[in-house]
């Protein structure tokens, strides 16, 4: 007879018979949203120190990079590496060698919006398959890698379709978050094959955005983070 009560109680107070929400009105998704509101209260506490510091101080503040090393962590290690040196297809973030700029605004910006980055595929605009092998090894040789040079001289024509987002000299468009390449970075694999693989096919890489995940609080000290690590010798010469 307990049960039956404690049965009917519940479900008048509760959801669970049909589309009938309970006298309560609550639900799973409500409560998650309560817990989630009152959890970024908390965390704005120990943030709110933070606001408006430079990014230069956030680095000297040892907590704010204890704080950003272990948001690094949790949300950020899975792609780029506990040592933020990445790997085949996810940027080394300890280079100097940024696609979209490597300021703390910046970064801050890819954090929050996440990037989109799209190569087309090339290869009918560039002509035919020996064009390709030609066209990669003259890429291969603007950064001094090994390459067949006088295949190299017979691609460097072909580049011409693809300085429009690399630009004339290949030094890439942070604008476009076209890559450079005249240094020796590569994101997606380096050699003849490689090069000619992307110019055939093209390449899709996306970075998804934080804003739903993290507080704009998180963001500003997590930027300066991933900031710090690609100036460890600027900073220690301070």
């Amino acid at each position: 007879i307990i049960t039956v009560v404690f049965a009917g109680i519940y479900l008048a107070l509760y959801p669970g018979l049909g589309k009938f929400q309970g006298l309560l009105g609550w639900s799973s998704a409500g409560q998650y949203k309560t817990e989630q509101q009152r959890a970024q209260e908390a965390v704005a506490l120990v943030f709110d120190k933070f606001n408006g510091m430079s990014t230069e101080a956030l680095v000297k503040d040892p907590a704010a990079m204890g704080i950003g090393e272990r948001l690094f962590g949790n949300n950020c290690a899975g792609c780029h590496g506990s040592n933020a040196k990445g790997s085949k297809g996810f940027p080394n973030l300890t280079d100097s060698d940024w696609m979209y700029g490597g300021s703390h605004e910046t970064i801050a910006e890819t954090i929050t919006k996440g990037r989109m980055g799209v190569m087309p595929p090339m290869a009918a605009a560039v002509g035919t398959a020996e064009d390709v092998r030609n066209l990669s090894n003259y890429v291969l040789s603007l950064s001094g890698s090994a390459h067949n040079s006088v295949a190299a001289q017979l691609g460097k024509p072909k580049f011409a379709v693809c300085a429009a987002c690399h630009g004339p000299d290949g030094k890439g468009m942070q604008a476009l978050g076209a890559p450079n390449l005249t240094d020796k970075i590569w994101l997606h694999g380096w050699g003849e094959g490689a090069v000619a693989a992307m110019i055939n096919q093209g390449k899709t890489n996306m970075m998804p955005g934080f804003a739903d995940r993290l507080s704009a609080q998180q963001i500003h000290v997590l930027a300066a983070y991933v900031w710090s690590l690609s100036q460890t010798a600027t900073l220690a010469a301070k």
